[in-house]
């Protein structure tokens, strides 16, 4: 059976919700990409593995300064809720 990678399962998490952060639908993401939505779908699924080109483009489309930021990006991080 196909094991996926943790690594390939947090960076897909995290391209799906830093897309939806922006509110960027994977139609709009993909024809920036110039690819089709269903393999958008694919990275978003951690079907199959994003390379490093494909990274940093869609940084740019999801206007971050790099894209060590979608490999790094901590959603617990951001949704923690501040200890009162």
């Amino acid at each position: 059976m196909y094991q996926q990678s943790q690594e390939r399962i947090r960076i897909a998490r995290n391209i799906k919700l830093i897309r939806e952060l922006r509110n960027f639908d994977q139609r709009y993401v993909a024809s920036a990409l110039q690819m089709g939505r269903s393999t958008l779908s694919t990275w978003e699924n951690g079907v199959t593995e994003v390379k490093i080109e494909s990274l940093i483009k869609l940084a740019e489309i999801l206007g971050l300064d790099n894209y060590r930021q979608i490999i790094d990006f901590d959603p617990d991080v951001l949704f923690k809720k501040k200890a009162g």
